[in-house]
């Protein structure tokens, strides 16, 4: 059975809502991410469409999660080791 436009539509909004929820929850709800904007206010002030803030922040993200994440994975393992070790 085809499903109709709406249902699509419903389907794509329960998917992202979901998916809000869950990082909402992981990161232990909104304020997180409400500071986050909020340090973003001076970038808005200065004239920065959002656009630009946003790839801004892809850019420290991926910065962020290619090497300092790994870099944090790496010495919680070396550390795990030296407990196992002691």
């Amino acid at each position: 059975m085809m499903k109709t436009m709406i249902t699509k539509e419903l389907d794509t909004y329960i998917s992202y809502d979901r998916k809000i929820k869950r990082m909402q929850d992981v990161m232990g709800g909104g304020f997180r991410m409400e500071m986050c904007a909020e340090y973003c206010k001076p970038l808005i002030t200065d004239g920065f469409d959002l656009e630009d803030i946003v790839e801004y922040f892809i850019l420290e993200l991926r910065d962020y999660s290619d090497n300092r994440y790994d870099d944090d994975i790496a010495k919680d393992k070396e550390r795990e080791q030296l407990d196992k070790n002691d």
